[in-house]
């Protein structure tokens, strides 16, 4: 689960920005507030909402966290040369400085073997440009803690071109020459997996498994034939993604997948009322998007893992959306902690959803992108309409027209 993230001078965040998800202990008991692992004193919501109008960065910070991993687990294999992936703040002043961002996190990575039962983790990366310029093209510093008995402790740090710094712990000789050909652009964690050292490659594995439909522009879709690929490798996954058609009254009774002549497979919805199947294409909008954000979901349950969705809500019935987000808020469908941070742009959510669920993420004056949570907005009521109170500017982050 990810407990905090700090961004500076990455697209529209200009200024360095720290969310803090942990709830103070004098927050009452609800099922969606978890304790990330046995023995953390502190707990976090299963789900972490991104509200805010078209165009105040809420996707920014989705791409921030989104593309902070895959820089961390994919970064070798990138392209030589500038770091697409991580534009600055549009400013003159800010090509002259670093993109930072750190993310703590609660992973099971190193416990074989180790006496303790609970780690967080803390993973660094600032990226520098040599010459002003959009986007940065070396790694001036990365670092990975965590934090036996409270504390920090170092399990990898690297400083521009000085020797890369890892632990005893981790698997890998300070003599060892792999640690010298990380290149610039990328990732320790990345490099040495690829290398075979075995506990960054339990780390990139841990990585590989958040599930993301965060892109450079729109979110991701899978096509038609990934979906259906996903559900004939999968029967069980069918079977749960039916049952919940049924219960969503789209007028779906059944889904499968069906062999054509040619050895193509393609996914057959069965509706009440209709003599024959209809294939995806022929489904509205809403089934689509479904179909298309499922299996995301569906395996971060399942791995008790993390997504991260971008317009989660996207032609879907406020009802639907609310079905979806309580399936990891409640702990009949969600008993292993997976969380979910998603940007939602359907007002209806605030009706359930409660304070320390929802961020409100809005631009300044200067277009730089703010984001809060209302937990922290004064005089916000555990009883209070957080829908009518956002109508009403209390919250802030409302459009302006005009």
């Amino acid at each position: 689960m990810l407990h905090r993230i700090s961004v500076s001078n990455f697209q529209s965040i200009r200024d360095e920005v720290t969310l803090d998800f942990r709830v103070p202990q004098t927050t009452p008991e609800r099922p969606w507030l978890r304790h990330p692992a046995t023995g953390l004193a502190f707990r976090v919501p299963t789900v972490i909402a991104f509200i805010g109008p078209n165009g105040s960065g809420k996707t920014t910070w989705l791409r921030a966290l989104a593309n902070t991993i895959d820089f961390a687990a994919r970064s070798y294999g990138y392209q030589p040369g500038r770091i697409i992936r991580f534009p600055a703040f549009a400013s003159d002043e800010a090509f002259r400085k670093p993109t930072r961002i750190e993310i703590e996190f609660d992973a099971p990575w190193l416990l074989s073997g180790s006496d303790e039962q609970n780690r967080v983790f803390r993973y660094t990366l600032e990226l520098f440009r040599k010459t002003p310029d959009f986007c940065p093209d070396t790694v001036g510093y990365e670092a990975l803690h965590d934090f036996p008995r409270g504390r920090p402790r170092r399990l990898m740090e690297r400083r521009g071109d000085q020797p890369v710094y890892v632990a005893k712990d981790m698997s890998i000789k300070p003599s060892d020459e792999r640690l010298s050909s990380v290149p610039a652009n990328a990732s320790v964690l990345s490099t040495l997996s690829r290398m075979g050292v075995e506990k960054f490659s339990a780390i990139v594995d841990s990585l590989n498994q958040v599930q993301m439909n965060v892109s450079a522009i729109d979110p991701l879709h899978l096509n038609t034939a990934q979906i259906t690929e996903y559900f004939q490798a999968a029967p069980q996954m069918k079977d749960r993604i039916s049952n919940n058609l049924r219960r969503f009254d789209l007028g779906i009774e059944d889904l499968d997948v069906v062999r054509s002549t040619d050895g193509t497979q393609h996914l057959l919805f069965s509706h009440s009322g209709l003599g024959l199947p209809l294939p995806l294409e022929m489904e509205s909008a809403g089934t689509r998007h479904v179909m298309r954000v499922f299996p995301f979901l569906d395996i971060a349950l399942e791995t008790a893992g993390l997504a991260v969705m971008d317009a989660l809500d996207n032609d879907l019935h406020a009802d639907l959306v609310d079905e979806i987000l309580g399936w990891f808020r409640r702990e009949d469908t969600n008993p292993g902690n997976a969380q979910l941070i998603c940007s939602l742009h359907s007002l209806s959510v605030l009706d359930d959803l409660e304070k320390e669920e929802v961020l409100i993420v809005e631009k300044d004056r200067a277009g730089g992108t703010q984001a809060y949570g209302v937990r922290d907005v004064a005089g916000v009521r555990r009883s209070s309409s957080l829908r009518k109170l956002y109508r009403s500017g209390a919250l802030g982050g409302l459009p302006s027209f005009g």
